[in-house]
């Protein structure tokens, strides 16, 4: 495992806490030390020092499953750049895929890579779920 392409980073895992993400978790960032992106990779004790350091797809899934929002990462090949589509899927208890126009198709950040588009996918959530509190 990576800790740069496979974690949450520390600011948005912190974030995902106060949202009330409180999943197991493989790792942990040691807030208690000068690099809190060291992730530890064994179970602390409860100690206030420890933060959870979920898993890109753990935050995704806690997502799917607590407020039934999906996000996508896809491909632009004509730019060689990655792009993020989030979309809520409940409407009336009956799950949708919103279609959208090709103009707010282009209004979707591009970015280099998959790992920055997963990223800019982690944070969108997390703006949309923090507006609906």
């Amino acid at each position: 495992m990576s800790v740069d392409k496979d974690f949450v980073p520390y600011q948005e895992a912190l974030v995902l806490k106060e949202l009330g993400f409180n999943e197991p978790c493989f790792g942990y960032y040691n807030s208690g030390v000068k690099n809190p992106l060291e992730v530890e990779y064994s179970i602390p004790y409860d100690h206030k020092e420890y933060l959870s350091a979920p898993l890109y797809q753990q935050a995704f899934r806690w997502f799917r499953e607590k407020y039934n929002l999906r996000g996508f990462i896809g491909f632009r090949p004509n730019v060689k750049q990655f792009d993020h589509h989030i979309y809520d899927m409940l409407l009336s208890g009956i799950e949708y895929t919103k279609q959208r126009t090709m103009a707010e198709f282009n209004k979707d950040p591009l970015v280099g890579t998959y790992e920055e588009a997963e990223l800019a996918c982690l944070r969108k959530l997390i703006e949309i779920v923090k507006k609906m509190r």
